[in-house]
């Protein structure tokens, strides 16, 4: 019977508990798996978060500015208040035609406004349907209609949209010219 003549080593017998030995090692305790796969989640949730939150805010479904409010049409039957020359007038040409800004302009300053108290703009959008006479406070309700009636306009409505950015430029009120206003002209 063959005799075993290899000699025997501290690699041949096989420790009871876990240590390392040599090149071999152990797992290392402090990583885990789960923990690996919880901060990957969390990363994933984050970032999914900031680019719902950045598409919103550049399809501007969200702002951080103060919501424009929505013109409310004044409707009276008071009678027509006088011309109060004491305001500033801002013609917004909101129509297809830009000579329509001058022929408002015109016809303000020949009921009684001094000249540089008129200004004019043209708007970005040009086919707003109806003209309208804008007015920020509920006293100017009079004077505004004054206006619109002197410009042929009918809609008068309040709304702080057009309200002037520099309180100490007075009192203004704003004329948006639509289509409409054009299409009288003729």
């Amino acid at each position: 019977m063959p005799t075993n003549t290899q000699q025997r080593d501290r690699f041949d017998d096989v420790p009871r508990e876990r240590h390392r030995v040599g090149a071999h090692r152990a797992e290392n305790p402090r990583m885990r798996a789960g923990l690996i796969i919880l901060w990957a989640a969390v990363a994933a949730v984050i970032l999914f978060a900031v680019g719902v939150f950045l598409s919103l805010l550049w399809t501007d479904r969200i702002s951080f500015g103060p919501e424009p409010t929505t013109p409310t049409v004044a409707e009276s039957t008071a009678p027509t208040e006088s011309i109060d020359t004491s305001y500033t007038v801002f013609i917004l040409n909101a129509g297809p035609d830009p000579a329509q800004t001058d022929r408002a302009k015109s016809l303000v300053v020949g009921v009684g406004y001094a000249e540089d108290a008129v200004s004019t703009s043209e708007a970005d959008q040009k086919d707003f349907q109806t003209s309208a006479v804008y007015f920020s406070d509920a006293a100017d309700e009079g004077p505004a209609r004054a206006l619109a009636a002197a410009l042929g306009i009918s809609q008068v409505a309040q709304t702080d949209a057009y309200k002037p950015i520099d309180d100490s430029a007075g009192r203004q009120l704003t004329v948006v010219l639509g289509v409409d206003f054009g299409a009288d002209a003729g």
